[in-house]
């Protein structure tokens, strides 16, 4: 189960309402003692097993073609001959004596020529190619290959060119109708600072993630108050409402199906994920203002086109839950900066 809390937290609180009668029990955690349910163990100048993403050509290949295939009606498609290098849309269906083997068909696929991500024979037989062509081509697998059955195996694979992205120019940056980027340069300037973006947001999740595990297993929890519980199964219900109303099965079944534990064990954690959250926010004096509230909910609001408490009741959140949020955006950053990952150790220490 392990494996699968450290991929869930990733730094979010999820929030619901709770209304009830006296404070300590109101849902608002950001007020509570935390020193009467736990003792706050070891929290910072942790070292975490985590090599970090980087950005790779590969990273930002991915995420070219994601783009292009997501603006696939915008851009149009090119006309001509495949060739090296170009990202194709493909149908193809393997054989291996005259039957088509399993794991061998496929539909839209969107190939770079030339990457090299298929077996030795395939990205090469579709250079020539033109929209609507099938080709015919016998190529044979590695002998290294993962599947016994076909590791070294002749084989043919009809292929079929559905069509051919467009290269990458200032007319088909254009056409994409972004006010991210205007330009070529602009594009690729873009597509490379979120792609760095992305591989720094991942390793902070996960490095974060995997350094509340080990604040969970150093500290000592007396008692988990039932208010936090209560809100914590109000929290996954919201947030499987959709799969549970559709028929998935109650939040149990949903739960055990997604994490591989019980929704008793689900909600335990993140209970006191939350208490160690404040509990440290309280060691460390991290607070919020009511100014950084306000300034952060405008910001929202007006993203979402509404006024503050719009936003607010829009999403079912109060402003105490608001708070909670805010804080624990601030502690899980103070986490991270303050957790080392073995690779780092190991080069730099």
């Amino acid at each position: 189960m392990k494996k699968k809390l450290t991929a869930i937290f990733a730094g979010v609180i999820m929030l619901a309402t709770l209304v009830a009668c006296n404070k300590e029990e109101s849902g608002d955690i950001t007020t509570m003692n935390m020193n009467k349910y736990m003792k706050l163990g070891e929290y910072k100048g942790l070292t975490v097993d985590y090599i970090p993403d980087e950005v790779t050509d590969d990273s930002v290949e991915e995420e070219i073609k994601s783009i292009l295939i997501a603006n696939s009606e915008k851009i149009g498609v090119k006309e001509g001959k495949v060739k090296n290098g170009d990202l194709v849309n493909v149908d193809y269906v393997g054989y291996k004596d005259g039957v088509a083997f399993d794991g061998g068909t496929a539909k839209s696929q969107n190939i770079r020529v030339g990457a090299g991500n298929y077996i030795p024979g395939f990205e090469e037989a579709m250079v020539g190619m033109t929209p609507g062509e099938t080709v015919e081509a016998e190529m044979t697998f590695p002998e290294e290959y993962h599947s016994s059955e076909l590791a070294g195996q002749d084989v043919v694979f009809a292929i079929t060119c559905n069509f051919i992205y467009p290269e990458i120019t200032d007319e088909v940056v254009v056409a994409m109708e972004s006010d991210k980027y205007g330009t070529k340069d602009e594009f690729y300037t873009y597509v490379e600072e979120k792609v760095r973006s992305d591989a720094e947001e991942n390793n902070s999740s996960n490095i974060t993630a995997l350094a509340f595990e080990k604040i969970l297993e150093n500290s000592e929890f007396k008692e988990v108050p039932e208010s936090i519980k209560k809100m914590q199964k109000e929290d996954l219900e919201k947030k499987y409402k959709v799969a549970i109303d559709a028929g998935a099965g109650d939040l149990e079944t949903v739960v055990q199906y997604i994490y591989g534990c019980s929704a008793d064990e689900l909600i335990d954690v993140y209970a006191k994920q939350r208490m160690a959250i404040q509990a440290i926010a309280k060691a460390e004096g991290i607070e919020v203002t009511d100014a950084e509230i306000d300034e952060r909910l405008s910001e929202l609001a007006e993203e979402f086109g509404t006024d503050p408490q719009g936003y607010l009741d829009a999403n079912e959140i109060t402003r105490e839950k608001f708070k909670e949020l805010m804080i624990s955006e601030k502690v899980q950053q103070f986490v991270y900066e303050n957790t080392k990952t073995a690779s780092a150790v190991t080069d730099g220490e």
